[in-house]
Parts: C-alpha cells; structure tokens; sequence
C-alpha cells in the first residue's frame, strides 16, 4: 500500500531520497528556498555565474560512481579540466591538473541542475519554511512560518542542517543527542566580477594560512558565461569566529586577503557580492550514515551525518532507503540508478 510522505530540504540528500521513494509511495518535497539544490547553489547576475555552495564533487563509491556517469551521458554534469593549485602563506606551494588522478565534476549549466536532473517530476514545493512539526495518531502534520498546514502524512524525513533538524524534531525522537551533539561549521562566499580576465596562475586552489580557504575562477568551469567571476570562500575557522559580522566589513576583509595572493585593483571589480553560510561544512564523523526512529515514522540524512561533501548526501539517502527497509520490509523499493 502506497503511503504519503513529506521531506523536508530538496539538496542533494533530499532530491535522492525522495527519487528513490517516489517509485512506490507518494512523495511531496518541501524547501523555504526559490529552487532547489540547497548547497549546490548558483547565483546568476548579468554575465557572471557565481557557484556560492559546493564547488566541484568527486565520485568514489560505486553506485554513485553509476549515477555519474549516467549524469555525464545526459549533459548534466561535465568533468571540470582545470588548473589547480596549494597556496601557503600567499604563494602557490604546488601545482597540478585536474582529472590526472580521478574525475572532478560540476553541474551543467549550473550545480543545481544535478539535483533538478534527479527530481525531474516529483512534486516539490518551493518558498515553504516549515516551522513546526507535529506527530499525532501516527500521522504527521507540518506548519510553515505562513501558517499554511500540510497534514496527512505517514512519514516524515528532513534532510537539512542539523541545527535546524534539532529545532524541529521532538526530543522524544530515538536520535535526538546524536544530531543535537553534531557542530556544523560556517562559511563565508565572496563573489567578485571583473571587467576584464584577470591574469592567473591556476584556475582554483586550495589556500593555507589566510582567512581564506579557495580561489576559484568560476568562469573557467563548463558551460558557465565567459564574464570573468571569481568565487572565494573564507575558512571555517575564521567564519564562526566572525559570523555575525557585517557583511560589508567581511567583504573587505576578504578582498584584502586575495590581493596578497592574486595582483589586481579593487577598481577592476565590476561586481560584488558575499554569502553567509551559517552551516555549510561538517567534519569527518563514525557512526550512522542516516537515521530512523520506527516508532515515529521519522527519518533524518545529509551529508553532515559523514562529512561535507556531494556524495555523502546521496548515500546518506541511499543509507536511510535501506535503513527504513530493514524496518519496513518492502516499503522502498530500490532502483538501481535514480534516473528511470
């Protein structure tokens, strides 16, 4: 028998799970958001494209390995072919070319439209900040800052930051101290334009001993506009230390960083912009890849659950499908690529 349910966040870890439990059941996606993709987020102004969230994803494990190259097939992601470098104390440390050791790939046109690739006809509201949730007689009932109530579903699963899944879930629910006890870092994304290239060593690099943590050259990635835009983010050390600065101040600081490694004038800068990312980054972590309390019907994915990255999303959502199975015989039913 079908059974209605509701995610809760449409990145990575939500699109995935909720593709894989469309097949059988009767899914609807909710996202506070105007698009979809959470963190794989692109800003679009004018001739620049800025990817503000996840830069680039690799793939190890074999079943996304899978679904990439299937993706690869369809057009929608592209492997990006750039020059990298290592950048201490200002000065490029070492270089070399991605690709040489293993696949870097970045959404085409954009990072986003990885995920719209995968939740191509599910039902997703957009712009729904769910507020509270409610489990009664073993039915769920979600309310957004609205007050709009969607009610009527067996199960629920929230896909989202864990500071903001601990604001929502019950502490009665099995796992509670687990996400509670999960610290997730912050991140600062600047965003500049130029008028003209800027004359470059690498196409992006890690940085060491700087407030910043990567340079990239967001122009040189496929199919983005040939506008010469630069994306930097700023360590996450230095971003909980400084998160609720102004942003303005946080700009400034950041641009005075970049001009100890890259030559160029603030006069160049055409366009200027940062982002604040609250929880952007988790660390390495043992334990449960996904979470599930049988009792309430309530489940819990994301990359923070492992580590930051583009692939732990999904299988952390492949982890909880097979982790709602070993309660629920039968429930999900598992294709073998999400593309069907």
């Amino acid at each position: 028998m079908n059974k209605r349910i509701a995610i809760i966040g449409s990145g990575m870890s939500g699109i995935t799970l909720a593709k894989k439990l469309s097949a059988s059941n009767e899914v609807v996606v909710f996202d506070k958001s105007r698009g979809i993709g959470g963190r794989m987020a692109t800003r679009r102004v004018e001739e620049y494209n800025f990817d503000h969230g996840a830069q680039f994803f690799t793939a190890k494990s074999e079943e996304f390995k899978e679904f990439c190259n299937q993706a690869k097939k369809d057009g929608v992601i592209e492997e990006w072919q750039c020059r990298f470098a290592e950048i201490v104390d200002d000065k490029i440390h070492r270089n070399w070319q991605f690709g040489t050791d293993k696949a870097h790939f970045v959404g085409n046109p954009q990072m986003n439209s990885f995920c719209k690739y995968i939740g191509h006809g599910l039902e997703i509201l957009l712009g729904k900040q769910i507020e509270s949730i409610y489990f009664d007689n073993q039915k769920w009932s979600l309310k957004t800052a609205e007050n709009e109530i969607f009610d009527n579903f067996d199960y629920l699963f929230l896909a989202i930051p864990s500071h903001q899944v601990v604001n929502l879930i019950p502490k009665n629910f099995k796992y509670f101290d687990v996400v509670a006890n999960v610290k997730m870092m912050g991140c600062f994304s600047l965003m500049l334009g130029f008028k003209e290239n800027l004359k470059m060593d690498f196409d992006a690099a890690w940085v060491k001993k700087s407030i910043l943590s990567w340079i990239s050259a967001n122009s040189s990635k496929p199919g983005r506009p040939e506008g010469f835009s630069l994306l930097i983010n700023s360590s996450n050390g230095w971003a909980d230390e400084n998160i609720e600065e102004d942003l303005d101040l946080v700009k400034e600081k950041m641009i005075d960083a970049l001009q100890k490694i890259i030559n160029f004038s603030p006069n160049q800068i055409e366009y200027q912009n940062v982002h604040r990312w609250r929880y952007a980054n988790a660390s390495l972590r043992e334990g449960q890849k996904s979470l599930f309390d049988a009792n309430m019907n309530l489940g819990i994915c994301g990359d923070w659950l492992i580590s930051g990255r583009v692939e732990n999303a999904f299988l952390s959502a492949v982890d909880l499908c097979k982790n709602i199975n070993n309660e629920r015989k039968g429930f999900v039913i598992l294709p073998s690529t999400i593309k069907e």
